[in-house]
């Protein structure tokens, strides 16, 4: 019976619902001092912090095999301050995406293990600037990211009906533009990430048969 139980939340028509939170916040700083007369001492400081929300549906198409769907919201603000320049900027992040994707689950008894399989994402972002030390001027770029690769998640069941999991690893092709008020610019590149310092817990519902 509990056999069962525990392969019937992968099994085929089978549902989950969920939602994935991401927060990192970080600060420093640094002391500079020069024997040369020319070139100021410096003393700076810098802070970080972001957070992202993912709703997120999934469906199996077979057992241990979902095809999903997410979309998110991100914002993040980084703080620069250089007293002995009189330097202060502000940097203001928002960004919304969406993203499909198909998940292979690799589980040691129904219970624990990985989850992994391609995806593709689409990313809109405004980034605001602010010279704290100029009487408040600003500027803005706004753009576009588009990834697609490979993810895996580490999941643990702690109920039968309920999931969590946390990305470890991250292979993907990446191509983004943005737009500025005076000059657009583009990229892309091949990103791998194991165990950043950026994780996103996701906790999901299983509902079915």
């Amino acid at each position: 019976m509990i056999l069962e139980a525990a392969h019937a939340q992968n099994q085929k028509g089978n549902q989950t619902l969920g939602i994935g939170l991401g927060f990192s916040a970080a600060t420093g700083s640094y002391n500079y001092q020069s024997n040369n007369p020319a070139i100021l001492d410096i003393t700076a400081s810098q802070s970080t912090g972001s957070f992202s929300a993912n709703p997120n549906y999934s469906y199996f198409i077979a057992n241990n095999l979902d095809l999903g769907v997410s979309i998110g919201f991100g914002s993040g603000t980084s703080n620069f301050d250089d007293n002995s320049a009189n330097a202060h900027f502000k940097q203001i992040d928002k960004n919304y995406s969406g993203s499909l994707y198909m998940r292979k689950y690799i589980l040691y008894k129904n219970k624990i293990g990985i989850r992994t399989g391609p995806y593709f994402s689409y990313q809109y972002f405004d980034s605001s600037y602010v010279d704290k030390s100029n009487n408040g001027s600003s500027s803005s770029n706004t753009g576009n990211n588009y990834h697609a690769g490979l993810i895996a998640d580490f999941v643990y069941y702690p109920a039968s009906k309920i999931g969590l999991a946390v990305n470890i690893g991250n292979l993907s092709y990446n191509y983004g533009k943005a737009n500025g008020p005076q000059q657009s610019s583009s990229s892309n590149g091949v990103n791998l990430q194991f165990l950043n310092n950026n994780l996103m817990l996701t906790a999901f519902y299983v509902f079915g048969k």
